[in-house]
């Protein structure tokens, strides 16, 4: 798959798309286009941030089932999960990652990046060599700042605001000096690791990414009883992305990134994100490849 075919895919649904595809196992193959090109990812950042969070499992430096309090007064707004209860809530760690990555929640997230410390957190992602891959704050903190830019009363009318069609809203949480941001190689690079880790919290994060609640993207590409799509979408605005796992029965999984910024503002783009199914189908198409026509001395 050449990348203008891949630019072509994302010009004609009005988008800028930078993607990244790569086999994990067998054979080194990839497709790319303007895969080292960083970009504001929006909740993306809890992709990486769930890495090292089971890394630090693993390390035996944080206990998983520890009970969070995550009361209602200190909660990030959000709609999904727990950010969008009234009520104190008690979980587990693992619990809260678990709805940090299957239905995004902010709250569960912001916990989650207290415990694991931000310094923390970039230090062990530069310690994997994921240089470009830098969480710079929060979901509550993403949300104040969008905030404060556009003068809304809340951070619903904030995200709002943004989407407005009457003139062009913008916030620095588009720009990838200044917000959570990564590259599309670099959204794989993470992937590979979490497929490559056999712990149980790695495990952990990967049948969360299982139970992803948002299936319009990635995974509309691949409508198949048999094809597992274990994936982390990020948006905020024109800023429209998912990181997964695409697994056909047999053969090697697939790590795909597709980060795109749309030329309209609207909330609601469905053409736009079925574009990036169709850009993720286009990216991994090349490179499947069955287990058992692996060369031997590649084969994982």
């Amino acid at each position: 798959m050449s990348e203008g075919r891949l630019t072509r895919l994302a010009s004609e649904a009005g988008i800028t798309a930078w993607v990244h595809a790569t086999r994990l196992g067998g054979p080194p193959a990839s497709t790319s286009a303007g895969a080292d090109v960083p970009v504001a990812v929006a909740s993306l950042y809890k992709l990486p941030l769930a890495l090292v969070w089971a890394d630090l499992v693993e390390a035996g430096a944080l206990d998983p089932h520890s009970r969070l309090l995550l009361r209602a007064e200190q909660r990030a707004a959000g709609p999904t999960g727990v950010a969008m209860l009234w009520d104190d809530v008690a979980l587990s760690q693992r619990d809260a990652v678990r709805l940090m990555l299957a239905v995004s929640d902010n709250t569960c997230a912001d916990e989650i990046l207290r415990i694991v410390g931000l310094r923390a957190a970039n230090a062990a992602l530069a310690a994997d060599g994921l240089e470009q891959t830098h969480i710079r704050h929060g979901s509550a903190e993403t949300l104040r700042i969008v905030q404060a830019e556009t003068g809304a009363p809340d951070p619903a009318a904030a995200e709002r605001a943004l989407a407005t069609v009457d003139e062009e809203r913008l916030t620095s949480q588009f720009e990838p000096a200044l917000a959570s941001s990564s590259t599309a190689r670099e959204l794989c690079r993470v992937l590979a690791l979490l497929w490559g880790r056999t712990g149980r919290a790695h495990e952990a994060v990967r049948g969360a990414m299982a139970h992803q609640a948002w299936r319009h993207r990635i995974a509309s590409a691949f409508p198949h009883d048999d094809v597992l799509v274990q994936g982390k979408t990020g948006t905020l605005a024109r800023l429209r992305h998912e990181a997964a796992v695409v697994t056909f029965p047999g053969e090697f999984p697939i790590a795909v990134a597709v980060l795109t910024r749309s030329a309209r503002a609207e909330r609601h783009l469905p053409r736009v994100d079925a574009a990036i199914g169709a850009i993720a189908r286009a990216a991994a198409g090349p490179l499947r490849m069955s287990r058992d026509d692996a060369p031997e001395a590649s084969a994982s």
